[in-house]
């Protein structure tokens, strides 16, 4: 089998990693960079994705074809789904890429969220605000993944907000004094069974992960995210993983935030902390094979390595720390690479933690 796949960094290279050579398949990455991460694992076309002859040899070579990050063109995806089954399907992603778009899926379908108001001009900006109060938070409709595109507004901010958002559409949440943030793994499969990683909690610094934790143990809230999962990969007919982003408020109710149609950051420990990760998940659903079951290694974290990679040899690794680095060049607010630590023992996995990111940060 030949698996097409639009974007060719860490993502697509834990899924060729992950499955290549395990079920003899050959990956096809269309990527503008040069020498991207999946290159280590993957046959690798240097083209924009909007370009017509990479398009028309993934359609030829490929038997299916997914994505690695959800901002690749719809219109790219759309002329691919004429030759060949994409997975997710270009519906599910455009909803994905726009931020209106899910809060509206979420709303149609009584689906806990925070309350939102679309702007589309200033006057809608300065209305917005009136109703919301000072504290709110205006993110822009389309491209506003790792915390970009995002302004926090209270008594503090800039007149110029409007400016300062790019005049692009974009959404006013009101902001949400919650407990956490939590994201669940589902992986559905052609068949239409959905198999479940555990909720995950997730920290942030300066709007990018910082690191991830897991298992989040609450078996109401974990009933609860699944029922959610369930609802809304069956109404846009989706294949494949797909992660829910969900706030705790603190009457501890999920408040959804946001989805991602593809492989996340807050489970790169299912590589060591599952019987099959992520990454395989999505290639065995897409590819339309079977998942038995997903069982979980103990309690897992994971820690992004994020502007400046470590030395490893100050890291002080032991035999359940586990060290990615993706081969990127260094970059202000760029994931280079993450770290992994698997233990049985829930305390011991919170001091590894925090050694570890006292050396990191």
């Amino acid at each position: 089998m030949q698996i097409g796949i639009l974007g060719g960094g860490q993502l697509a290279m834990m899924m060729a990693e992950s499955a290549g050579k395990k079920y003899d398949i050959e990956f096809i990455v269309v990527d503008p960079t040069n020498n991207p991460p999946a290159s280590k694992y993957a046959r690798c076309i240097k083209a924009e994705y909007t370009d017509s002859k990479a398009l028309k040899l993934l359609a030829e070579e490929c038997d299916i074809a997914t994505i690695d990050f959800e901002n690749v063109s719809s219109s790219a995806l759309k002329h691919l789904e004429k030759y060949i089954p994409v997975f997710p399907n270009s519906k599910s992603v455009e909803i994905c890429q726009d931020r209106l778009s899910e809060k509206t899926l979420f709303v149609e379908n009584n689906i806990p969220t925070t309350k939102f108001c679309p702007i589309d001009c200033e006057n809608d900006l300065k209305n917005a605000i009136k109703e919301f109060g000072p504290d709110s938070i205006l993110k822009s409709r389309r491209l506003g993944y790792d915390g970009k595109n995002q302004i926090i507004i209270n008594n503090k901010t800039s007149k110029n907000i409007w400016n300062d958002i790019g005049c692009v559409p974009s959404i006013l949440e009101e902001k949400v004094d919650f407990l956490t943030e939590v994201s669940l793994i589902g992986v559905k499969l052609q068949s239409g069974e959905t198999y479940f990683y555990p909720l995950v909690e997730n920290f942030h610094r300066d709007g990018i992960l910082s690191y991830s934790i897991a298992p989040y143990e609450n078996l109401e809230l974990q009933k609860q995210a699944e029922t959610i999962h369930k609802q809304i990969t069956k109404l846009i007919n989706y294949v494949g993983v797909l992660v829910i982003e969900f706030f705790i408020n603190k009457d501890s109710q999920l408040l959804a935030n946001e989805m991602a149609p593809r492989v996340h950051n807050s489970g790169h420990w299912t590589i060591q902390g599952t019987n099959i990760s992520q990454f395989e998940a999505h290639i065995r659903a897409i590819s339309g094979m079977s998942i038995e079951n997903i069982q979980t290694n103990g309690h897992a974290a994971m820690i992004n390595l994020i502007s400046k990679m470590p030395k490893k040899d100050e890291l002080n690794l032991d035999a359940n720390t586990y060290f990615y680095d993706y081969g990127k060049n260094e970059r202000e607010k760029r994931k280079l690479g993450h770290i992994t630590i698997i233990d049985s023992n829930a305390q011991k996995l919170y001091e590894r933690l925090n050694s570890l990111k006292k050396i990191i940060t």
